[in-house]
């Protein structure tokens, strides 16, 4: 679960003034906006609540996810080799008010923004979150601001994290190929009167190129907000015409799109999961109200030594010491759990069985600490300074692992 890592928020130098701080959450680097060109800083809080929802979205934890589809979906994000934009690390770009908030627009002019088209070509992003949106009621509503939020941020993650994650996605999620599933499902909700195309053209055919970029990521969300029952997040619950309000719960969407109830379950449901309405609504109050709730991943590291059970590598048993033990939690859950041994690094779950850990950072481990307090209880509080100190470090071994087998095995 090395993928899902969740940082901290630091100060940023990409080489351009826009942008002042970052945090990258599972392969999506935040860019937050800096106090520039006549406009204000991105606050921290909106970045952190930008956060938190990319980690419910991908939360590995979360209803009917393929933790294998979802773990492939954040290696696409990171631009990982193999991936249809390697090289590109995915960026969600979070700014205040709108592009016209500043002086110098930079989505309109980016070339007069030194060091922002380099940046753009270093990395791949899809919409902007804005940070109180001009179009939305001031003072905030915590329902906008999760439309808002949750639109822009499911354009990211489904146009730059899905395609590829299961096998044959890469080829169905193209909507610029009419042959494509999800240009089938587009078409049906079409002719259905499910999706209105008037804000784009009003045809998929018109303009294939609009529709492979634009038209598929809206007809995306639309869907999931659709599946997911979300349509109390849009102004007084509908988005009608651009979506039917005949379709906005998993059954109706099957009797009158069955095409786009099939391909959310094959290809979007088993990466990105439904954020509960009652943490959402928490997290998202009327008025900038409400704590984000995101935690950032702490990593401890430790010096150990093992036991490694008989059979295994030789015949006997034997102690290994002075390996390194690194494990990444966020909160109490543990992210990833690895003993490295030379320059080779071990998943814990995969060794657990064959090893015990009997001391760590000289002192000896709870587990082992019970194995001498039930064979020799006279010395249940010993210490292993205490225990060097009368048989030396040479003499370690051979009173450890008498120890480790005196309830007929070595590991337990």
């Amino acid at each position: 679960m090395t993928d899902y890592l969740s940082g901290n928020l630091q100060a940023y130098s990409p080489g351009t003034a826009l942008y002042d701080r970052s945090l990258t959450v599972h392969g999506i680097k935040i860019v937050a906006g800096a106090e520039v060109s006549g406009n204000k800083a991105v606050p921290d809080d909106w970045v952190y609540k930008t956060a938190r929802v990319i980690q419910l979205l991908l939360d590995p934890a979360g209803e009917g996810i393929n933790s294998s589809a979802q773990e492939n979906a954040i290696k696409i994000l990171k631009g990982e080799s193999g991936t249809f934009h390697a090289g590109q690390p995915t960026v969600q770009r979070t700014l205040y008010g709108s592009s016209d908030s500043y002086d110098l627009s930079p989505l309109q002019k980016p070339e007069a923004w030194p060091g922002l088209d380099e940046h753009n070509d270093r990395h791949v992003s899809n919409d902007m979150v804005w940070y109180r949106n001009v179009s939305s009621p001031n003072p905030p509503e915590g329902k906008n601001d999760i439309g808002e939020i949750l639109e822009h941020v499911l354009h990211t993650i489904q146009v730059l994290g899905i395609r590829g994650a299961i096998d044959g996605s890469l080829e169905a999620l193209d909507g610029g190929n009419q042959s494509s599933e999800i240009y089938k499902a587009m078409n049906e909700a079409v002719e259905n009167g499910v999706y209105g195309l008037e804000g784009y053209g009003g045809s998929l055919d018109r303009d294939l190129e609009l529709t492979s970029k634009v038209i598929t990521k809206e007809y995306m969300y639309l869907l999931t907000f659709a599946m997911w029952e979300y349509n109390e997040f849009w102004e007084d619950g509908t988005l009608a015409p651009e979506w039917s309000d005949d379709a906005l719960t998993p059954e109706s969407v099957l009797a009158t799109n069955p095409l786009g109830h099939a391909l959310f379950t094959k290809y979007i449901a088993p990466i990105v999961s439904r954020p509960e309405t009652a943490i959402l609504l928490d997290i998202f109050q009327d008025n900038d109200q409400g704590a984000h709730g995101y935690v950032a991943d702490t990593v401890e590291k430790n010096t150990i030594s093992i036991i490694v059970e008989e059979g295994v590598v030789f015949d006997s048993a034997f102690t290994v010491s002075d390996l390194v033990e690194e494990r990444i939690l966020n909160g109490e859950k543990v992210i990833s759990h690895t003993i490295t041994y030379g320059s080779q690094d071990y998943k814990y779950d995969d060794v657990k069985d064959l090893v015990m850990i009997f001391l760590r950072n000289d002192d000896f481990t709870p587990v082992f600490q019970n194995e001498i307090a039930e064979s020799f209880p006279d010395y249940s509080e010993v210490t292993y300074s205490e225990v060097i100190s009368l048989v030396g470090l040479g003499g370690i071994s051979d009173t450890i692992l008498p120890v480790a087998s005196s309830d007929g095995f070595f590991v337990a």
